[in-house]
């Protein structure tokens, strides 16, 4: 079985960080993820005490190692395209560098991309934003 990366891992050193949060409180997903090294974590850990709430980072989907698993897939994509109104999805697929190996893309395709830029892994924002938590 092919290994899948999971597009929104806890913030760890060794993680890839994949996205950076922009001023629309959107995640801009990077061309080229990069490793989350001892300087880049203390970096971010000191510039925010929840990194989560800034960057996104992709690891190894661990499948049912992880409380989001069903049994059969991830959870997280499923509920989040379940909550986003139409009106929020990106026209256009963000370039993207884990796709070919991304859980979420494995489930959902291109819906998963669309919607990918408005999940923040952090889960202590109010349900009632138009980002989704998880």
């Amino acid at each position: 079985m092919e290994s899948k990366t999971c597009p929104s891992s806890k913030f760890t050193k060794g993680s890839l960080l994949i996205g950076i949060k922009n001023d629309q409180e959107e995640m801009d997903i990077l061309e080229e993820p990069i490793k989350i090294t001892e300087d880049i974590y203390e970096q971010l850990k000191a510039a925010n005490s929840r990194p989560e709430k800034a960057v996104r980072v992709a690891n190894k989907c661990i499948t049912s190692g992880c409380k989001q698993w069903t049994g059969d897939k991830c959870g997280v994509i499923d509920e989040m395209l379940g909550k986003v109104e139409e009106g929020y999805l990106k026209d256009q697929l963000p370039t993207c560098a884990i796709r070919s190996t991304c859980r979420w893309y494995s489930q959902q395709k291109e819906l998963a991309c669309k919607v990918c830029p408005l999940v923040t892994t952090y889960t202590e924002y109010p349900k009632e934003d138009k980002f989704f938590n998880h």
